[in-house]
């Protein structure tokens, strides 16, 4: 096993690449009881459309979760009922470039980590169960229809990504949901779902030899698959950025406005580095955190209320910022917040005390997990041009300057496509 060592924090992280391509990832933590797992699969709601051996293809919007819930429905068993007769944890999610299963428990570890890598590598579809998933599955897509903050997200995502596999609900549509054949489901399994293309994540109480050996002799039951595969990035053509209007059951008005950052990758670099993505993230902090200036003035003049808040999501391919929040004057805070980012270069020289304030904040957030072999491994990527960590993710929080920020600022801000969506009360 290769080791990366994490001198400043006492830890350390085992590594190896199984003969059948699973990257596999060993964190002991001394002095815990709690162990927790996920194994990842570099596939999400975005990949509906990818080369294969040279070959495009293209399935319906929602495979991929569609592909999660079916892995836990067996011909004979719930592998739900098996995790907990055995006293753990377990749950699944879809993002738009990853599918992550995971399990914690204090007892039974060894149990419920076979149980892990059998269920995920033991594909089991009938035409039967699969559309018995279908009315469960538009159950779900019709209950987040009615929900204005799914809504308001969703909507915000397809303004900027009009045309590409993001536009599209992480859950489909009850009309792709209804396109989904077992066929699908095999074939996305097929590609995506081989060890290569896998990565296994344990941490808190185990023994590195006796885990890493448990996981070889499990894996030798899955050999290697090896096949020609390429991700299709989201590239949409509009370039002015969209506002989308919508009607809704609300007490009040909801608005975001969204960032859509228009990658230019760095000679070398397959992905958007992790100094980029956490600098991305603390530059928010400093102009629309609850700690900021900018976000007490709009605050105090009733734009802004505590549900405001911003998410910054940067994975495989793309990169976005969304501000959004209830307000009485949707167009009066789209304005103000667009105003605000275009004051950003000139302001961000004035952030020197409130960046080492913001700075210590985002570190404690993190160190703080730390305290969670859950967390550790929730916050964990295995994918890209190496494995990122929480103790990655601290040294590089660290080492960040203001004049890093300003960097990322204007290499962001130069580049970016603004847009803008409002929910108002159904008239």
């Amino acid at each position: 096993m290769k080791t990366i060592n994490y001198p400043n924090f006492d830890e350390q992280i085992l590594s190896e690449t199984l003969p059948n391509g699973l990257k596999v990832f060993l964190n002991p933590m001394a002095g815990f009881k709690r162990t927790s797992a996920v194994l990842s699969v570099n596939y999400g709601s975005a990949d509906t459309s990818f080369v294969r051996d040279g070959k495009l293809i293209n399935q319906p919007a929602g495979i991929a979760h569609f592909l999660e819930h079916k892995m836990f429905d067996k011909k004979d068993y719930d592998v739900f009922e098996l995790f907990n007769k055995n006293g753990g944890r377990s749950n699944a999610y879809t993002s738009f470039t990853k599918t992550n299963y995971v399990f914690s428990s204090t007892d039974n570890v060894n149990e419920n980590l076979e149980l892990l890598l059998d269920f995920v590598m033991q594909p089991y579809f009938t035409e039967e169960k699969v559309n018995r998933e279908k009315g469960i599955i538009a159950q779900e897509i019709n209950m987040y229809k009615n929900d204005p903050d799914n809504q308001l997200f969703t909507t915000s995502v397809q303004s900027m990504y009009p045309g590409t596999a993001l536009a599209d609900d992480i859950a489909g549509s009850e009309e792709s949901l209804s396109e989904i054949t077992v066929d699908d489901l095999n074939l996305a399994y097929d590609t995506f779902y081989r060890p290569e293309n896998m990565t296994l994540m344990i941490s808190g109480n185990l023994i590195p030899d006796e885990i890493m050996e448990l996981v070889k002799t499990n894996q030798a039951k899955y050999p290697k698959r090896d096949m020609d595969v390429k991700f299709i990035n989201p590239q949409p053509k509009n370039e002015t950025g969209e506002t989308r209007i919508l009607s809704m059951d609300v007490s009040r008005p909801k608005a975001s406005f969204t960032l859509r950052g228009n990658i230019n990758l760095k000679k070398g670099q397959s992905t958007i580095s992790l100094k980029d993505e956490l600098g991305l993230s603390l530059l928010m902090n400093l102009f629309f955190s609850e700690n900021s200036v900018q976000y007490d003035d709009l605050y105090h003049q009733g734009i802004i209320d505590d549900s405001f808040s911003f998410e910054v999501e940067v994975e495989r391919g793309f990169e976005f910022v969304m501000l959004a929040g209830d307000t009485d004057n949707p167009e009066q805070l789209v304005g103000k917040l667009h105003d605000i980012v275009d004051q950003i270069p000139a302001l961000i020289d004035t952030k020197q005390e409130e960046f080492e304030l913001q700075k210590r904040e985002l570190l404690g957030n993190y160190i703080a997990m730390m305290d969670s072999p859950e967390a550790i491994t929730n916050q964990f990527y295995g994918f890209g041009d190496g494995p990122q960590t929480v103790y990655d993710e601290i040294e590089v929080i660290s080492k960040l300057t203001l004049e890093d920020i300003k960097q990322i600022s204007a290499d962001f801000l130069a580049n970016y496509t603004p847009g803008c969506v409002t929910i108002g009360k159904k008239v």
